[in-house]
């Protein structure tokens, strides 16, 4: 799973943010990076193909909505990361020892409970 381009961040944090369905017009105004009209259409609807968002009819326009969170995508980007190294435990060593005491026993926890999850299975 590449990572997202500059723009498709811009416009998947936009989206993700939102409260409700955007038009491209409306994700246009709240990007605010000088880019034109058709070009945050064109990469809405790239992001759209890829699975990322959802779009639904409004009239003569369409809106846009995340097919998946943000947390989906970060996880994905961590899973890739894995995926690209021969020692996954060496990796997973490190960004623990980077992480801050709390983060670390949310991590025990999320671990605790995702083990007594598969014993009762």
């Amino acid at each position: 799973m590449p990572k997202f381009g500059d723009l498709e961040n811009a416009i998947m944090t936009t989206v993700w943010q939102a409260d409700h369905s955007l038009l491209v017009r409306e994700v246009l105004e709240r990007v605010d990076r000088g880019a034109a009209y058709n070009t945050i259409q064109t990469v809405t609807e790239i992001l759209r193909r890829k699975g990322w968002l959802t779009k639904e009819r409004d009239g003569r326009a369409f809106r846009y909505s995340p097919a998946a969170s943000r947390e989906d995508y970060v996880a994905g980007l961590v899973r890739e990361a894995l995926s690209s190294t021969d020692d996954r435990a060496a990796a997973l060593i490190g960004f623990v020892e980077g992480m801050q005491p709390e983060e670390a026993d949310e991590l025990h926890r999320l671990l605790s409970a995702a083990r007594d999850r598969g014993a009762d299975a």
